[in-house]
């Protein structure tokens, strides 16, 4: 069923899709994907169709039951229209958001592009959201499935670098309110927000997370929190931003990695990026850096934080590579619009293949055996 389903999307709803601009398909997923999520026997239809679960594939993370791996990435479902349908299609587990504590309209469009021959997206949305109160007022009570919400600063003018890390916080203490989620992530590396250049710090650098992480503390925030860390620095500059969150508890782990800035990168097409608008980049030109950081960040603190990787996840292989390097966790967004929704069962059932062919009896075996 994976394959014929993969072989039907890729072939025929792909190209009809992708002759349209990005903003309304996606648009038209959520809408649709909403209503579907609403309807018992269409979850379970769909279930039967796509999920994979293998015992082999579960493990219990900082006191969370993950069913499998594979995450559905922050930046798609930014209102948490999807959170009852995704289980269904085969995710682990789920982030909403980037929410903020006010709701944001989105940057000037188009906010999305396709970069086909790069295997990447053009992503411009700067947190566009209804904000944190009224998503998580309408967002169902979570049963059997686990849901995150990434929290990040409003996308607006600041005077200062002390009133965006409170606004920061307070979008925390609004979700703080709520019990209908199991995790959150701090996003302090989006590359798409406004008006933040002449602040006097950066929530990506280490006395600007160390303010707001001091901040934070003192919520006594119950759940897992995940940073998502930026792509773009060295190793020694991400060294310094997981030592400053070391001593924070609260903090259980870590994503690596966000958006490349970089046109540069040789993963683009050169036609491809020319003809690019304004934004940052998805998909396979994160991938190699995103690894390199994976496997730093096991080496150094492995034994500290968990790791979710993020970055290129398009096959099995590329997702059971970021595990083998040490990440606990694998997210997607870019690999599932281009290969289609089968996609994240079937990475499952082959990571559980692979997991059983190089002799693991479960996944937490593997990670980080090629660190």
């Amino acid at each position: 069923m994976y394959r014929l389903t993969g072989f039907l999307y890729r072939n025929i709803v792909k190209k009809v899709i992708f002759l349209f601009p990005a903003d309304g398909v996606h648009e038209a997923t959520l809408s649709f994907g909403k209503k579907l999520g609403k309807y018992s026997f269409i979850k379970k239809l769909i279930a039967k169709l796509w999920r994979y679960d293998n015992f082999i594939l579960e493990q219990n993370l900082a006191g969370l039951n993950f069913k499998n791996p594979v995450g559905l990435s922050a930046g798609f479902d930014y209102n948490a229209d999807l959170v009852e349908i995704l289980p269904s299609i085969g995710f682990g587990f789920n982030t909403a958001g980037t929410l903020t504590h006010e709701a944001y309209n989105g940057n000037s469009p188009p906010m999305l592009g396709r970069l086909p021959k790069s295997k990447s997206l053009l992503v411009n949305k700067g947190f566009k959201n209804k904000g944190v109160k009224n998503i998580l007022n309408s967002m169902s009570s979570n049963k059997n499935s686990l849901r995150g919400v990434s929290i990040g600063a409003t996308n607006k003018p600041y005077t200062s670098f002390d009133s965006m890390v409170e606004n920061l916080v307070t979008g925390f203490h609004d979700a703080e309110n709520f019990k209908n989620f199991n995790y959150y992530e701090l996003n302090i590396s989006c590359p798409n927000l406004q008006n933040i250049q002449n602040l006097e710090n950066k929530l990506d650098s280490p006395s600007g997370l160390k303010q707001v992480l001091s901040k934070l503390e003192i919520l006594n925030i119950n759940r897992l929190v995940f940073i998502k860390m930026p792509l773009e620095k060295s190793l020694e500059e991400i060294k310094e931003l997981i030592e400053t969150a070391r001593p924070f508890s609260f903090i259980k782990g870590l994503i690596f990695s966000n958006l490349v800035k970089d046109r540069s990168n040789p993963a683009f097409d050169s036609e491809e990026i020319k003809n690019a608008g304004k934004g940052g980049f998805s998909g396979k030109p994160v991938e190699e850096k995103s690894n390199e950081l994976i496997r730093y960040a096991y080496k150094l603190c492995g034994d500290r934080f968990l790791l979710i990787g993020v970055g290129g996840v398009f096959i099995p292989e590329d997702a059971y590579k970021k595990i083998l390097y040490g990440a606990s966790l694998v997210q997607l967004i870019t690999g599932m619009i281009y290969m289609g929704p089968q996609q994240v069962g079937y990475i499952n059932k082959k990571l559980a293949e692979f997991l059983k062919r190089d002799g693991f009896k479960n996944i937490k075996e593997a990670i980080g055996t090629k660190a």
